[in-house]
């Protein structure tokens, strides 16, 4: 399971046989980038789901938001991201990720938020628009931003990139596993999107428990809280029923 990874939109189905057995949440940085890609499923695998992004760290992507043309696009997607704040992000990012939290609001969809710098603006933000599938991408907020999180009921994806007193202190049951390959591929030694097992095997250490087993059992949790089953391509339902 990669909760979050980066995959060209156009890529194609050869390419996406490297992946092997991966379910793979694939975030988009525009809604440009989203759309093209919802538009090459056709090239993807049925274990790939594509989201829909605005990513708050890039500003030609927020110039480009428009809100009615998210809202047109929304009800294709299981998955909306990657979305959120950014310390480097435009002072117009707020208002694009407030209209996005309000255009999904009784939408059952999967969030993957973006929160670098940001982590308390982020769940200020949650808290007036909340949503029952949020998850909060690479979080590294302070020991109370993740308590707080976890009380609003957020999910978090987390990589081997993140360091052990973060992750240690994230419960078990609201953990998703990501790579955010290729984005932190040099630090994770993460050869492809789907190559968790640094991440499994750091949460071991820390839990002592079998990762994978519980990070499938938090992502059923999450699609059942969000409401998105319907909307997921029918062999993650499959891997999800058994």
């Amino acid at each position: 399971m990669d909760a979050h990874a980066h995959i060209a939109p156009d890529v194609t189905p050869q390419q996406l046989q490297t992946l092997g057995p991966s379910v793979v949440l694939a975030v988009t940085r525009s809604l440009k980038e989203g759309a093209y890609a919802y538009r090459n499923q056709a090239a993807a695998r049925s274990n790939l789901l594509w989201g829909l992004g605005t990513h708050p760290g890039v500003e030609k992507s927020l110039a480009q938001f428009e809100a009615t043309s998210f809202r047109k696009l929304l009800p294709s997607f299981a998955l909306v991201g990657e979305v959120g704040l950014d310390r480097r992000g435009h002072p117009t990012q707020t208002e694009v990720f407030r209209e996005i939290l309000s255009a999904v609001a009784n939408q059952p969809v999967i969030l993957s938020v973006h929160s670098a710098g940001m982590c308390s603006a982020v769940l200020d933000e949650i808290e007036r628009s909340p949503h029952p599938g949020i998850v909060l991408h690479w979080f590294n907020g302070t020991a109370a931003d993740i308590r707080r999180a976890v009380e609003m009921q957020c999910f978090f994806s987390v990589n081997a990139a993140m360091k052990y007193h973060v992750l240690e202190q994230i419960p078990m049951d609201k953990v998703l596993t990501e790579t955010d390959f290729p984005s932190s591929a040099s630090r994770t030694c993460a050869r492809r999107p789907g190559d968790v097992s640094a991440i499994e095997s750091k949460l071991e250490q820390i839990h002592g428990v079998v990762a994978r087993d519980h990070i499938w059992r938090n992502f059923a949790d999450l699609v059942a809280q969000s409401g998105v089953c319907d909307r997921l391509p029918p062999a993650i339902c499959d891997v999800l029923s058994t």
